[in-house]
Order: structure tokens, then C-alpha cells, then sequence
């Protein structure tokens, strides 16, 4: 890649939405965003609950440039929340991140190569890895669905162009609002694609009944490519895109 075009991917901004209700996930949260190398950036923290306090998260994004916290009713839907955040961003990149899940330094930079390389409007990463933190395993999930076309797309991996979010919105509900997000943008003919597997990792806790999917690592080990031997999973799932320097 040319030296100009890497230019104009670092220029362009990205706004990180992060809707949270669990406390526990404060460090990770900022972390994942504190961590991403791509200069231009900011984070909306919308907190969906009535009961955790806004000051610890006030408090760290004070030590962060463009980093602003809000907070929305328990009763409003992710779905509701989602859209919320959306509406105190700036950029014209807009990325969701879970609060729970681990985001490489390259993550926003590779996602907007992504775009500029397929011509997409929304992309995510059907084919990704996910680390079962309670048998210390990595797992490769659907690695035939990478760089393709793609109808669904897990939410915590959707960067989408702003153009698509004047036109559609998050559904008013919490469970597979990201899927009905993708099938309706398809439907208003936005491009939607799987981008590249790597510089994200879904984690599972322990106690899978915390997580809106319920599952046990065992059934996830046994249907899926498990990678041995990983000793780190952050350096394993990281990777710097190509012409980055």
C-alpha cells in the first residue's frame, strides 16, 4: 500500500460505542481502548444500568484524551443503548466494542484497511478466535466465513460506515439485535463482509451463565478447530496489517 494511503487511514477518525452493565469489565474496557495504535479515535461508554456508579468510569476517562461516559436506564433495551452511543459520536467510522472481549493494538487500523480494500460498508469478523478462560483453551471459530460476503456478523466485531447508521438502526431489544442490524442493512443494500480473522478474541468466562449465550466450553471444543499450545492468546490472535509500519 502506498504511503499516502496509509496516511489517509490513520487520518480518518473512528468512534469506539461501548454499552455496558457489568462493573467487573471497567479495566478491560478502557484497556482495549487505551491499546489501539490508531491515532484518531474516541470512546462513548454508555452505562445501561441504574445501579453502578458513573464515578470510577469518570474518573479514568479523565486520564484519557476523548473519552466521554454516559448513562441510559436499565429498562432500555442494548439494541435502544446502541443507538444512543451512536448519536454522541463524531467520526464516520463507528465501532462496537463488548466490554468483555480483547481488542489487538491493529484492530482499528486493520478494520479500516478492511474497508478501503473491499469497498464494504459494514464489516465485522465471522471467522474469529475465542478464548474459553476456564480451560485455558483457544478456539478457531467458522474460519471458512473470512474475508467474504457475509449476511451475519458478531456484534462485538461491527465497524460500520456512518451512512449506514443514518439509514439503519439498532433494533429495539437485546438478544440478535446485531444480526437484525446486518439482515437490514443487506436489505437496504449496504455491502456487509467478513473481514480478517485476526486482532480480535471473543472471551468466555468461567461461568458461561454470566454470557447472554449460554454454552459450555466443552460443547464449544468439540465443534470447533481447537489451537494448542497457546501459551498467550494475545500474541497468537494479534497481527500488524500489511504495509503498517
Amino acid at each position: 500500500m502506498a504511503a499516502g494511503s496509509r496516511n489517509s487511514v490513520h487520518k480518518q477518525g473512528v468512534s469506539i460505542i461501548t454499552c455496558t452493565n457489568r462493573h467487573s469489565c471497567l479495566r478491560n474496557l478502557f484497556d482495549n481502548y487505551s491499546r489501539q495504535s490508531h491515532p484518531t479515535k474516541e470512546l462513548i461508554i454508555v452505562v445501561n444500568s441504574d445501579k453502578i456508579p458513573l464515578e470510577p468510569y469518570q474518573k479514568m476517562a479523565k486520564k484519557l484524551r476523548s473519552v466521554r461516559v454516559f448513562r441510559v436506564p436499565e429498562r432500555i433495551s442494548l439494541g435502544a443503548c446502541l443507538n444512543y452511543a451512536v448519536g454522541k459520536t463524531k467520526y464516520s467510522y463507528i465501532a462496537k466494542f463488548d466490554d468483555d472481549d480483547y481488542y489487538a493494538p491493529y484492530y482499528l487500523t486493520d478494520s479500516l484497511l478492511s474497508f478501503r480494500r473491499t469497498k464494504a460498508d459494514v464489516i465485522g469478523k465471522r471467522a474469529h478466535y475465542m478464548y474459553l478462560q476456564g480451560s485455558k483453551t483457544l478456539i478457531l471459530r467458522f474460519p471458512h466465513d473470512e474475508n467474504k460476503r457475509a449476511s451475519r456478523l458478531p456484534g462485538a466485531t461491527l465497524v460500520m460506515k456512518r451512512s449506514v447508521l443514518n439509514r439503519v438502526r439498532f433494533p429495539d431489544r437485546s438478544v440478535g439485535e446485531d444480526d437484525l442490524f446486518c439482515l437490514r442493512s443487506k436489505k437496504k443494500g449496504f455491502k456487509v463482509y467478513s473481514a480478517g480473522r485476526h486482532n480480535f478474541a471473543a472471551i468466555r468466562r468461567k461461568n458461561s451463565s454470566k454470557h447472554t449465550w449460554v454454552i459450555s466450553d466443552k460443547e464449544l471444543i468439540a465443534h470447533h478447530r481447537t489451537i494448542p499450545n497457546v501459551r498467550n492468546y494475545k500474541t497468537f490472535v494479534q497481527r500488524k496489517p500489511k504495509g503498517v509500519h
